[in-house]
């Protein structure tokens, strides 16, 4: 399956999708540094360094899955909290690829901050512009009135091409990565493939590492680490036994 990257950044969304099995078609990039860093990895002929304003979408035949990072900093809890109404929102950019494109799925991902209650408005015009790609903004139409009409669509009526959109605001570390990185995924799959899909369940937890640590100690073991248990990480072991035990009594009385 082939798959566009936009905002492509270094290429770490790419790489995950390429471990999942897809093919890519295309990297739209600005930054000069995280072009060369493409181009090593996956070659001069596949990399557009560049406004994304300026890509031309039609050139690149069908793909499968559109994904990026749209610029953060227009949503960021730093700087100036401008969303739209900042020049580097890209969120434009992207649903015009899904509109010209119609791939069988997107994956976009940004910043928490794009969850603010002042945002909201807005993100939800990104949300319904992604739903319903091809109900496009007129010549000097106003965002919000442009939204007005998104929310009239059904989509049982509607004869363009629709999207299930979801989205959630995941924690990396909860999947295992040692970082604590929290970013909103966003996830749309074409409506007409009539596939359900749901963000997957956390894998690891705080709480989980600690079990491991310090009352089972296979975290050690896991990583052959060795470790001897002072007077501290025994109490602490006691500690967390009696604090399940608790939890474990409240869950079965209900």
């Amino acid at each position: 399956m082939r798959c566009l990257e936009l905002f492509s950044g270094c290429g770490g969304l790419a790489k995950g999708l390429e471990l999942a099995g897809f093919n890519h078609s295309f990297f739209v990039e600005l930054n000069k540094q995280a072009c060369n860093t493409l181009r090593m990895n996956y070659g001069e002929d596949l990399v557009f360094e560049g406004d994304v304003r300026e890509f031309d979408f039609h050139k690149i035949g069908e793909v499968d899955v559109v994904a990026g990072g749209p610029p953060c900093q227009p949503f960021s809890l730093g700087g100036k909290h401008k969303a739209n109404d900042d020049s580097r929102d890209m969120f434009p950019y992207a649903i015009k690829a899904i509109e010209i494109l119609s791939p069988k799925a997107f994956v976009f991902e940004n910043v928490k901050g794009l969850l603010r209650e002042s945002f909201s408005e807005y993100f939800e015009y990104v949300i319904l512009r992604l739903s319903f790609p091809n109900l496009k903004i007129n010549n000097d139409e106003e965002w919000r009135s442009h939204l007005s009409r998104l929310k009239l669509i059904k989509k049982s009526t509607y004869k363009g091409v629709v999207y299930d959109v979801k989205f959630k605001l995941l924690n990396a570390a909860d999947f295992g990565v040692p970082q604590t990185r929290e970013r909103v995924f966003i996830v749309g799959i074409r409506s007409d493939l009539k596939k359900v899909w749901s963000f997957p369940n956390p894998s690891h937890s705080e709480d989980k590492l600690l079990w491991d640590k310090f009352v089972t100690y296979e975290y050690w073991e896991r990583h052959k680490i060795k470790f001897k248990p002072n007077s501290f990480d025994i109490k602490l072991s006691d500690k967390l036994k009696n604090t399940y035990g608790i939890f474990h009594l409240m869950v079965f009385l209900g």
